[in-house]
């Protein structure tokens, strides 16, 4: 951030620097002596340009944006006022006071390009100098390189500082953003162990006040399995565990995959399992994903032959709906809980039919 502001702070100071060479120094120089140039409609046109090119970059410079798509254009236009306004004086004016254009390119190169990176910026500059040089010696004033590198001395001496400053700020915003990556992956990192570590917790505390009861009494003997009424406990038991390992899988519709885990143990005794779905529906909570499968795991392990379990879906909600034939639920009695979930049970003889419907909150 702190980097991302010096950034914007450099690229005002360099279109403000550009903009007041271009209109303190350049200008007065321009009108002071039309008589100088060779073709004051070039110097004109050239100058233009520099204003258009101002305009463009001063406006994404204020609005702390990139330069874009135009960068290029813009970099374009730069050299053709440069050579529009070196070929508009007579070749022995080149060093002249009056060729005004030699001071502002480098500057509007840095404008345009101080954004786009460091190699290019300085190709762009090392161009530029390179095809003064090369102009001054093709328009036969080679005596005059030593005030040319004197006065490209001087005006490189201001600009390289600035594209240091800004290859400089580019390294300072590239260390803090991988640092502020890797401080997010580390917090993610926390979160996600803090969270596994309390849903272990969670998981151990279901298991001793459930499960390790019933393993401490088949461990024991105490556990009498010739009665149908606790052989169902510990089937409740072994769909819970199945449930609990399929909450973590990353299928479509988990309630749809929870049921299926709850109705495994069933099948393998030979119920015959129907699950149907009808209808999209949101997908619950896990609290509340519980509570809907419970009825159905409970209603499993006292089936005696078939069960039929649908699952009816709307935008508002989901019911899931049992139909079994066996002695009835076992456990806690159910009914409505915190979680949303509304609990019915009705038996007609043999038929035990269980409805758990959760209305999604807005």
């Amino acid at each position: 951030m702190v980097a991302g502001n010096l950034m914007r702070a450099l690229r005002l100071t360099t279109l403000t620097v550009a903009a007041a060479l271009l209109l303190v120094f350049a200008l007065p120089l321009l009108v002071a002596d039309p008589g100088l140039y060779r073709s004051l409609g070039q110097q004109v046109v050239a100058f233009a340009l520099l204003v258009a090119v101002a305009v463009v970059a001063g406006v994404a410079v204020v609005r702390d944006r990139p330069v874009g798509r135009v960068r290029w254009a813009l970099v374009a236009a730069v050299f053709a006022a440069s050579a529009l306004a070196t070929t508009g004086v007579a070749p022995a004016d080149l060093m002249a006071e009056g060729e005004w254009s030699y001071g502002l390119i480098g500057w509007f190169l840095l404008l345009v390009l101080i954004d786009h990176g460091t190699t290019a910026t300085l190709v762009a500059l090392g161009v530029f100098t390179a095809g003064s040089f090369a102009q001054l010696v093709a328009v036969g004033q080679g005596h005059e390189v030593a005030d040319l590198v004197v006065v490209t001395t001087a005006v490189l001496g201001c600009e390289l500082p600035v594209l240091a400053i800004a290859m400089a700020l580019r390294r300072i915003a590239g260390t803090a953003a991988d640092a502020a990556v890797r401080e997010e992956r580390t917090r993610t990192e926390d979160a996600i162990a803090e969270r596994l570590h309390a849903d272990r917790r969670d998981r151990y505390a279901e298991l001793a006040s459930t499960t390790v009861p019933l393993l401490r009494a088949l461990t024991d003997g105490t556990a009498d399995l010739t009665d149908p009424l606790v052989r169902a406990d510990y089937a409740v038991a072994a769909s819970r565990l199945r449930r609990l390992f399929a909450e973590h899988d990353e299928v479509h519709d988990p309630l749809v995959h929870e049921l299926r885990a709850c109705l495994d143990l069933a099948e393998r005794t030979g119920v015959v399992v129907y699950l149907g779905t009808c209808g999209d529906h949101p997908t619950p909570p896990l609290a509340a994903r519980r509570a809907l499968t419970e009825p159905a795991l409970r209603a499993m392990a006292t089936a005696d032959t078939r069960a039929r379990i649908t699952v009816l879906g709307s935008p508002g909600g989901v019911t899931v709906s049992i139909l079994t034939d066996g002695v009835g639920e076992q456990g806690e009695p159910l009914g409505d809980n915190d979680v949303g979930v509304t609990v019915t049970r009705l038996a007609d003889g043999p038929d035990v039919w269980v409805e758990a419907t959760w209305t999604a909150t807005s």
